[in-house]
This record gives C-alpha cells, structure tokens and sequence, in this order.
C-alpha cells in the first residue's frame, strides 16, 4: 500500500510529533492507521490543533514502549479549513489508506457530511471533538463520544445563572449546522429551566469573526449571560468589541473555546468570563487520568502537547482507541475494533469512565463551568 504521511501539527512541536518511529513505507504499511480530517487552517483550527497534540502525545508514548500487538499507532490527519466537502473527500483518502478507524473530527457540518461514508464503511467513528445532537443517536452503534453533548453544555450554564437570578439570555449563533443544533438545545433548555428567557439573538459566518454588528444587535435586549455559540475567535472578538464599548453582561462559550489559546486571544478581557467544559480539569492531579496526562506532558519534552482541556480531550481519545485495539488482536480490523469498543461497553480510563450501550452512544455526560481569571487562567 502506498502511503503518504500528513501533517497536522501542533505549533512549535512539528518534527517531533511522530516520536521515536522512523516513519518509513515499510512501518507505515504495519501501523494501526487512525484517520482524522480536521481543520489546521483557518478561525478554529487553534482548538483542533491543541486536540490532535494530545492524541499524538498518547501514541507517541505508546510506540514508544512497542504500539498495540507490537504495531506503532499513526494518526494521519488532513486538514479540511473547515469545508465539508474537502471533509467528505479526505475522508474517502484515509478510508482508501486502509486506517481501522476514523477519530478527532471537528465541526458539526464536517461530520454532518462523512457520516455516510462511515456508515456504509462500518468503521469506528471515536471521540469527535464537537457535540451535535446527532452524533448521540441511539442506533449510531458505529459512534463512540468521549464528550458530553452541546445539549448538555448549555442546559449546564442556563440552570446555573437561572439559580442566580440571571434569566436574561442573549446569543451569538454562527448559521452554520453547529450554530443551529446549539440553538434547538438552548431554547430546549429553557423550556425546561422555566425561569430563562432569550431576549436577543444574533446570527454570523462561523467562517470568520467580524461579529461588531452583531453586538450591537444582541445588545438592544439587555441581556445579562450572552451565549456564544462560535468559534474561538469570534467568541474573542466579540467579548472584546462588547467590553471596549460598555456592554458587560456575563459572556459565556463553548468548550470548543476550551484551549490555552483562548485567554490569549482575549487578552486584558479575559476576567470573568466563563467557558463551558467536557473534560475533568488539566489544572489538578486529583484524577488518575489527569496524573497520566500531566505525566505526559512534562515527559515528552518538545513534542509536549498543552495543559488544556482540548490537549486532555484528544488524549482521552486516543486512549480509548488503544482499549479497543488492545482488546482486538493482533491481526484486527474495522469490524472488529467497532465489536470490540460495542462489547466491552465501560471504560475505565482513570476515576474517568466512559460507556457505550445501544441505548447511549454518550460516553460521558461530564460539564463544568470553569471562569478565566485576570491573568486568563482557567478557574473552576
């Protein structure tokens, strides 16, 4: 098979992230091949690269102590700049490459559109880093999510503020089928709650991050939390447009906001906003998960990935695809790994559980809110 080796690098660790191995024709052809399109250009492609870092750190340590069944593990990943279409035609790529599953996707219309080719390839799809509501379907038995859903990420932040009297809601909501499913879930959640209303509401190009309209627009409702369902920089831009000019409620984002990048966009603004999690926090060792994982990172020298909870969410995939692989054998592949990660059901990864039923394609239903400090630190 001939392979070609892509690169999708976590910046400043490019030629290290493929430790060890002397990534020749010959090794790759043994290699458990995992296939990721994502975006490494691009608004959000900070977060996915931050994600995918802590995916290769995990396998960069496995192959160091020999792989699974004595084969390296090699994630090769394509950028998609966040075009669907580009998505459905890497995905095709990898699936002719031979890879035994298909991990770490990002953005809700990407997957929207290669989920039939990984339906009618019957291959693993584990651990996107989005969470559409559709990804959670109970006969996606193909679907194994290490993270809980946006549903489930707003529902959190709406019961919380409601409880603190802030019922006044505001969002910024891209157009694009992210945008549109987190919506169904924030109006969901209000419903539920009783208290919360949406007073104003504002619509953008989650390709880009000229929102300054848009705050003007979401402005006029005086709410007091305005939700940001946006990429990284537009949810940055706006908080900073919105304070420079006197607006300040509350502004609260998603957890595809979650990387250590996202204080640093935000600069001086930083204080006080809140971002919504998936993933135990990076910041404490009290998880044996998060001990492996500092472990990691202070190992691995320059292909460390970040402490952040994206970095911790694609370590937290890559170990669940070595369980599965580990409990296949030596000569597995697509079917088996997926009968595999269905049979087993829990997965211990930790003080971390994940588990799959045909009822629940959920994995875990962990949120958190955690607040940036001054200094842009996640606090929780």
């Amino acid at each position: 098979m001939t392979f070609t080796r892509r690169s999708a690098v976590f910046a400043g660790v490019t030629a290290a992230c493929f430790g060890p191995w002397v990534w020749s024709r010959s090794v790759a052809a043994n290699s458990w091949l995992i296939g990721q399109s994502a975006p490494q250009t691009g608004p959000i492609s900070v977060s996915s690269i931050e994600t995918t870092a802590g995916a290769r750190m995990y396998f960069n340590r496995l192959n160091a102590r020999g792989g699974v069944h004595g084969r390296p593990v090699e994630l090769v990943s394509i950028d998609d700049a966040q075009d669907p279409k580009r998505a459905v035609a890497n995905t095709q790529q990898l699936l002719d490459q031979g890879v035994i599953a298909l991990g770490l996707y990002r953005t809700t219309p990407a997957i929207e559109a290669t989920l039939p080719l990984v339906r009618k390839a019957g291959i693993a799809f584990v651990g996107a880093q989005t969470g559409p509501s559709f990804i959670y379907e109970a006969n996606g038995n193909l679907l194994f999510n290490t993270r809980a859903s946006y549903h489930d990420e707003v529902a959190r932040a709406v019961d919380y503020f409601s409880n603190l009297g802030m019922t006044r809601v505001g969002a910024l909501v891209a157009t694009d089928s992210f945008g549109q499913d987190v919506l169904v879930g924030l109006r969901r959640a209000m419903a539920a709650n009783g208290k919360a209303e949406l007073v104003s509401q504002a619509s953008f190009d989650n390709r880009g991050s000229d929102v300054a309209a848009q705050v003007e627009q979401i402005r006029k409702g005086n709410p007091q939390v305005v939700m940001l369902i946006a990429n990284l920089k537009a949810s940055a831009a706006f908080i900073k447009h919105a304070r420079a000019n006197g607006f300040n409620p509350t502004f609260v984002s998603l957890s595809v906001t979650s990387t250590s990048s996202f204080s640093t966009e935000l600069g001086a603004y930083a204080e006080g906003v809140v971002v919504t999690q998936v993933v135990p926090t990076p910041y404490s060792r009290r998880l044996r998960l998060v001990a492996e994982f500092r472990d990691a990172v202070t190992q691995s020298g320059d292909a460390a990935a970040p402490v952040s909870h994206a970095a911790l969410q694609g370590y937290v995939s890559a170990r669940l695809i070595h369980e599965g692989i580990r409990r296949c054998g030596a000569n597995a592949d697509r079917g088996q790994l997926v009968q595999a990660l269905n049979s087993t059901g829990r997965f211990d990864l930790g003080d971390y559980t994940l588990n799959y039923s045909p009822e629940s394609r959920q994995g875990t239903r962990l949120t958190e809110l955690t607040f940036l400090s001054k200094s842009g630190k996640f606090m929780f």
